[in-house]
């Protein structure tokens, strides 16, 4: 992460303060940082992110698709304070014959594509706010990258964390977003793995909305028939 880790924070809390803005949340980046080895009160959150590499020895160029970016994040109500560990996985070059690990490097718009991912993650887990069920914003693709993923030369799979997965498909989130109530967040050991619009949302769904409107047109037609009936038989009876 190390040129552009003052643009993750940066567009990091550009986000988070768009819809926790009484809140304190800061991002870091962590080199330890392993998959499903979390801290007690500590929550998981992964995504495969398109990046580029260049190797240092040979100058060498790649893109991947199977980048793996790994968040663990954490919540405390009382302080109103949030804390984020980042870690991205390296690559290095296949054509040398002892190559370094090389850092990714993202573009902006790819950057700010697997924050927002995080930021919905933070509301749905942290404050329990946005979709029973969700998928990633997709990241953008510039190039086609070269051939399937390499294992042999991924540092997420040379230690036992495979960064290949079959792809999905995004959905598109609707463009209104209403805030819920803040809550504790619960300690869970998982981790959300989904594809990656810029932000995140809580709505109620246009069918569901229909078949209420159905059910309270069916309940009026029923009083009025009730009415009637009645009205009828006072008629009836006062004959």
């Amino acid at each position: 992460m190390a040129p552009d880790t003052e643009v993750w924070k940066q567009v990091f809390q550009e986000l988070i303060q768009e819809v926790k803005p009484w809140h304190r949340w800061t991002l870091t980046p962590d080199k330890g940082l392993l998959p499903n080895v979390l801290k007690p009160g500590w929550m998981q959150y992964q995504q495969w992110a398109f990046a580029r590499f260049q190797c240092s020895s040979c100058s060498r160029s790649w893109a991947s698709a199977q980048v793996q970016v790994l968040f663990h994040m954490h919540w405390s109500a009382e302080k109103s304070r949030g804390q984020v560990k980042m870690r991205v996985f390296a690559q290095r070059c296949k054509k040398c014959s002892q190559p370094p690990f090389e850092v990714p490097q993202f573009t902006q718009e790819n950057i700010s594509r697997t924050l927002n991912n995080l930021v919905f993650r933070i509301l749905k887990k942290c404050y329990r706010e946005g979709f029973k069920s969700m998928q990633e914003i997709p990241m953008i693709k510039e190039i086609s990258p070269e051939g399937p993923h390499d294992s042999d030369n991924c540092e997420a799979c040379l230690q036992g964390f495979c960064a290949r997965r079959a792809p999905t498909q995004a959905m598109s989130l609707p463009a209104s977003w209403i805030p819920g109530a803040d809550t504790t967040c619960q300690v869970e050991r998982e981790v959300e793995i989904c594809p990656s619009s810029e932000h995140f949302y809580s709505y109620t769904p246009r069918n569901h909305t229909r078949r209420n409107i159905s059910i309270c047109c069916c309940f009026l037609l029923l009083i009025v028939v009730v009415v009637v009936i009645v009205l009828k038989t006072v008629g009836a009876l006062k004959t």
